[in-house]
């Protein structure tokens, strides 16, 4: 059975690197996707407010 990221349960520190690992390849999508012209500023801006209002944190500008 798997942990539930919000079950409460204590992360380790394997778990954490592949949440870091993943947050850098979806930075580096989008990063990408914007300068090759696939997604605009205010896409890339849209989606971090998306969300970062799901994870009830401020959202980091594009």
């Amino acid at each position: 059975m798997t942990k539930d990221i919000e079950s409460g349960e204590a992360d380790t520190a394997e778990e954490r690197g592949q949440v870091h690992f993943l947050a850098a390849i979806v930075d580096e999508l989008i990063r990408r996707l914007v300068l090759t012209g696939a997604m605009t500023d205010a896409d890339a801006n849209a989606i971090e407010i998306a969300v970062a209002e799901r994870l009830g944190t401020s959202p980091r500008a594009w």
